[in-house]
């Protein structure tokens, strides 16, 4: 009898991503497929990475949208069960409520460095699933891997574009080598 109830007691509580979002927890997380889940620490190639991209499409991006970083967007919306902290999100310029969601978004790109499997197995099908085209910025690799559609997915890295490649992100030409920490930043 004891067992069961303590089996029973630990089921764990799917949320929605409106009950995520009017949790207050201190600590950085995000919603994944209803559970709640710490988010990696960002090391300095991950926060250069972040910083660069968001200030080219901040630069090249009309006043229609903006460019949210490593906050968190319902995807598919509020009654779903992610809400996934995205590294750097191009959204319409409108007020949310309670928040962004995928339908809202032009563009997802994940800053991949300790975290590629779970942001390529879960993450990226997701948003390509909400119809957001993504990225993933591959740190390790120095690459960029956009993916759009389900064949994209079916790939071992999507349509790869590195150093030296410009891509176009939500209509803002990005140079992949500048979203790289170089010998002399990483000197300073």
């Amino acid at each position: 009898m004891l067992a069961e109830l303590l089996e029973t007691a630990r089921t764990p509580h799917l949320f929605t991503a409106e009950d995520y979002a009017k949790l207050e927890i201190d600590a950085r997380t995000e919603l994944l497929g209803g559970l709640i889940y710490d988010v990696s620490p960002r090391n300095e190639p991950h926060r250069h990475a972040v910083r660069r991209l968001a200030r080219i499409l901040n630069r090249g991006l009309g006043e229609e949208f903006i460019v949210q970083a490593q906050d968190a967007v319902a995807v598919p919306d509020w009654k779903g069960a992610d809400a996934p902290e995205v590294d750097v999100a191009v959204l319409r310029h409108i007020r949310f409520r309670p928040g962004p969601t995928s339908s809202d978004a032009v563009a997802f790109v994940e800053v991949s460095d300790t975290t590629y499997t779970a942001d390529r197995r879960y993450k990226i099908p997701l948003y390509v699933r909400a119809g957001v085209p993504s990225w993933i910025l591959n740190i390790p690799l120095e690459q960029l891997e956009y993916y759009e559609s389900i064949a994209d997915l079916e790939t071992a890295h999507g349509r790869v574009s590195r150093k030296g490649d410009l891509v176009e992100i939500a209509g803002v030409i990005v140079r992949v080598s500048d979203l790289f920490e170089s010998e002399a930043d990483a000197a300073k």
